[in-house]
């Protein structure tokens, strides 16, 4: 998925212009409404997306309901950590579908990388 495309999902999810969001970087300024930061995978779920989010001049949403808003938008199924408060936070995840349904799923056993995200599958139960 490219960068552009992203950014443009998640400033439409969010009711934003596209130049209010931007890539995060430590060193530059942070002059948008929302920097966002990626990391690559190498298997299972391809991009770890991070949202920096100045509440005062974005709409207030919980990564649940940006999630929603953003996989359609993408076409793309998009994966969630639950709320801290959700007791099962520690083992389970949120997988939104293009049609916006939501299932809890847990995560599959990543073998020997430990730097990848997969779903287990039999386990999805809707949300």
């Amino acid at each position: 998925m490219g960068e552009g495309r992203l950014f443009e999902s998640i400033g439409r999810a969010l009711g934003l212009p596209p130049e209010a969001v931007a890539r995060f970087d430590v060193d530059g300024p942070a002059e948008a409404a929302v920097l966002v930061e990626t990391a690559l995978r190498a298997s299972g779920f391809r991009t770890d997306v991070t949202l920096y989010i100045d509440a005062s001049r974005a709409r207030a949403l919980t990564s649940v309901e940006v999630a929603t808003r953003v996989a359609p938008l993408l076409g793309e199924e998009v994966l969630v950590s639950p709320p801290a408060d959700d007791p099962a936070v520690a083992t389970s995840w949120f997988l939104i579908t293009p049609g916006g349904e939501r299932f809890r799923a847990r995560e599959a056993s990543p073998g020997n990388d430990s730097d990848c995200v997969e779903i287990d599958r039999a386990s999805l139960r809707p949300g």
